[in-house]
């Protein structure tokens, strides 16, 4: 058990952090699940009570001091988070608690998690202090899907959060896009491979690959700095079913830059797979000031 993370010193506002709420009868093992993604996509920034409050800690004052410093919370909502809120119970209802500090503070963002094929209550559903829940995006992870659905909300975080936190990255131009772009030279066969499993690494080379050149070709203008997440999204035949950026705020995805990239990505190609029916792959897309870009793997 991690117990360096247990009372954030309420001196240091970090912003960047992530509180997962959840109710222990509803959905623990996801949101134990959840923590482990997410901590290993965006480092050791995610709060969850049982993994981050060490024995013999206040636990009701570790609570109010993370939530005071965390840039968003994750309300992860199961299909039996809203009966719970009737249940009778001796004590407080924390996580009615961390919600409703939560909402109440403008500059934190926060998400309703739906899982198990949950849906989002209605407001009349739920007490005033958490009706405001109601009006906030909501973000869906499915058991099937769910190593994308979690890439896809880091990356979303990410952003939000102005999180750094790259695997690996390739400077656009230069010899290490030309050696990439000879691994994908197989497309250009008449005869692509016979469809296997679903490769992420090997997507992540070809998109990396491609995004690179598309954007040196692009050529974004001098102060056009921020970071997009860029989502590939294939059909098993390998071929790009949408191609998008993924942040509603991005200024990287306006024109002419991001329609430029867009356009030039909707033709790649990866190895056919016949073993899921849609395969997602992110990146995201750094441009700094001087107009020199970088594109990031970050799952």
């Amino acid at each position: 058990m991690n117990t360096q993370k247990t009372e954030p010193d309420p001196r240091r506002v970090r912003r960047d952090r992530i509180f997962i709420s959840y109710r222990r009868a509803d959905s623990a093992g996801h949101a134990g699940r959840l923590n482990d993604d997410l901590t290993r996509m965006l480092g050791d920034r995610v709060f969850m009570d049982v993994a981050d409050i060490a024995p013999g800690v206040d636990f009701e004052r570790a609570l109010h001091s993370e939530l005071s410093s965390c840039g968003a919370v994750l309300a992860v909502i199961g299909p039996r988070w809203r009966e719970a809120l009737d249940a009778p119970r001796e004590g407080q209802d924390y996580v009615r608690l961390e919600l409703a500090q939560a909402l109440a503070q403008a500059d934190v963002r926060v998400v309703p998690v739906l899982m198990q094929g949950a849906s989002l209550p209605a407001a009349g559903q739920l007490p005033a202090d958490l009706q405001p829940l109601v009006n906030r995006q909501a973000t869906v992870i499915r058991d099937d899907r769910w190593k994308d659905d979690v890439a896809n909300l880091a990356r979303e975080l990410r952003v939000a959060l102005k999180i750094s936190r790259p695997v690996r990255s390739i400077a656009a131009g230069g010899v290490v896009v030309a050696a990439l772009a000879a691994s994908v030279a197989w497309l250009a066969l008449k005869s692509p491979p016979a469809p296997a499993a679903f490769d992420r690494g090997r997507a992540h080379e070809i998109t990396l690959a491609a995004t690179t050149k598309a954007a040196s070709a692009c050529k974004p203008a001098r102060g056009l700095a921020g970071e997009c997440p860029l989502v590939f999204s294939f059909v098993p035949d390998g071929s790009v079913r949408n191609v998008y950026f993924a942040s509603g705020s991005c200024a990287l995805k306006a024109p002419p830059f991001g329609e430029c990239a867009l356009q030039r990505l909707a033709g790649v190609r990866i190895p056919p797979f016949d073993n899921v029916a849609e395969a997602e792959v992110g990146l995201n897309v750094v441009v700094n000031q001087d107009g020199s870009v970088k594109v990031v793997v970050d799952e």
